[in-house]
């Protein structure tokens, strides 16, 4: 990707200690492109041959003084991670912050997140780990990100603000256990039983709040009826 280019020195007492040591490098000292200095790229050791040790690329990551420069006062963060595979069989998880021009309700912030991620996915779909890297560091991605976020509502900045690669090959997915499946469920239906008891219970107090008022109101119609035959015998006498 970087056409074997020196990146650092470093120090091992044994040439084996050197493999998987991670490397960071800005970026600008990669490209001397001096207006992406604030990217890191990741490189881990994975052969020694002699007094060289050979890398491969992991990711890369943003300072975190060009986050804050993006997340000023009056603004919306929006934050999308996913994971996605490219045309070459790589896992990458990408993660995106997208700035509002201004704080706006949790519907737009959703559309925002929800196009940035179909969008992202869309690319990466289409593209090899070399390609989808290449728009990322040289900000091709960021600015088609942002315009395609434009139509949901203006939007202040885009960042790729970090990638990771998690394995290279077929994508694995691992199912839960049964084992572990079981005491979930076990809480469910114990959250739907103690829903069911609260609900019999609320409803039984309510019918005896009701028999109670009803024995009231009873018990007040008899004395009603008491008082007008002794006002009427009194009048008659």
């Amino acid at each position: 990707m970087f056409d074997e280019k020196p990146l650092a020195e470093t120090l091992a007492a044994e040439p084996e200690q050197l493999i998987g040591r991670t490397i960071e490098v800005s970026l600008m000292n990669l490209t001397k492109d001096y207006s992406r200095f604030y990217m890191k790229m990741l490189f881990q050791v994975e052969r020694v041959e002699g007094d060289i040790a050979y890398t491969k690329f992991v990711g890369h990551d943003v300072m975190r003084d060009r986050i804050y420069r993006m997340v000023q006062r009056r603004v919306r963060r929006v934050d999308v991670i996913q994971d996605v595979t490219t045309t070459d069989g790589v896992n990458v998880r990408i993660k995106t912050v997208v700035t509002l021009n201004r704080r706006v309700n949790t519907a737009l912030k959703d559309a925002a997140r929800h196009v940035a991620y179909d969008y992202v996915n869309h690319v990466a779909e289409r593209v090899t780990l070399e390609q989808l890297i290449g728009y990322i560091i040289k900000g091709e991605l960021q600015k088609a990100l942002k315009k395609e976020c434009n139509h949901i509502y203006p939007i202040s900045d885009v960042e790729i603000r970090k990638t990771e690669l998690l394995t290279s090959g077929k994508t694995i997915v691992r199912l839960p256990k049964k084992q572990e499946a079981k005491p979930a469920r076990a809480r469910r239906s114990s959250k739907r039983t103690t829903r069911k008891t609260k609900t019999k219970a609320t409803s039984k107090d309510a019918e005896k709040a009701i028999d109670k008022a009803e024995e009231e109101i009873k018990a007040m119609v008899e004395d009603a009826k008491v008082a007008e035959a002794a006002e009427k015998d009194a009048q008659e006498t």
